[in-house]
């Protein structure tokens, strides 16, 4: 299975080691399908599990050896999009321990978590022009947001090779692990921390995040009014203002 979850933490193992670290759909679209019905999820981690690679896209000797290679992508597109859309949409904080390299639509998934974590080896690379192939996981759509759309061009159409540091600089990774080995644990780390915060309060950031990238100004600031309203008056604000004042560690309970 891709997904197991313990402790809250969603662990999501995202390439299959068997088929040269390639995306594992089906167990991307089993990992989608938990993500949107288990509430007890406080936090999604992404990982390329035991190998050194992150994930290296998709499976390209099957892509060659389809009878029909366009209806053959299109269904692995659309398993793939199903997992994508699930963790933009999910209220949880989305994590990607970006260990090595993240290759096509290993890009497009760390593009896709709120939060990358890297190594000193981190390589991102679009792949897809290589093989005449446009993106897919939502590359085109997150990658303009995180480096602008002239950077995102570049990247895309030269299908440069980005390393750890130009990644880093760029936001593609926004913490870095002093060793390729460390990557994962403090990637798990930070999970685990983010897990005893408040389901709700993370919840209500992440969405308010999704939303200003299309809202005015005057939308945003009264979206943000509404949010923090229902908040305070809900149990986890109500604690951690009390655990705050009675300094002690607060008890989230949503």
């Amino acid at each position: 299975m891709a997904i197991s979850v313990e402790s809250g933490v969603a662990t999501v193992i995202v390439a299959n080691a068997q088929r040269g670290q390639s995306l594992d759909i089906p167990g991307l679209r089993e990992a989608a399908s938990v993500i949107r019905f288990d509430s007890t999820i406080r936090v999604i981690l992404l990982t390329g599990g035991d190998a050194p690679n992150f994930c290296n896209g998709g499976d390209v000797k099957a892509f060659g050896s389809a009878d029909d290679p366009g209806q053959y992508v299109r269904g692995l597109a659309e398993g793939f999009h199903e997992f994508v859309q699930a963790i933009i949409d999910t209220e949880v904080p989305v994590i990607a321990a970006v260990r090595g390299y993240a290759a096509g639509g290993g890009m497009s998934l760390a593009c896709a978590a709120d939060i990358a974590v890297g190594g000193p080896s981190t390589t991102f690379v679009p792949a897809y022009p290589a093989i005449g192939y446009s993106t897919d996981g939502g590359l085109s759509w997150t990658l303009p947001r995180i480096v602008g759309r002239r950077r995102a061009a570049d990247i895309l159409l030269a299908n440069r090779k980005v390393s750890s540091d130009d990644a880093f600089a760029l936001g593609l990774i926004t913490q870095r692990a002093a060793t390729d080995e460390e990557v994962v644990p403090e990637a798990r780390a930070l999970a685990q921390r983010l897990a005893a915060n408040s389901r709700t309060a993370l919840g209500a950031i992440k969405r308010l995040l999704n939303e200003s990238t299309h809202n005015s100004l005057a939308v945003q600031l009264t979206a943000e009014t509404d949010a923090i309203e229902r908040a305070a008056a809900s149990t986890d604000g109500r604690e951690g203002v009390a655990a705050f004042l009675e300094k002690r560690k607060p008890q989230f309970g949503s």
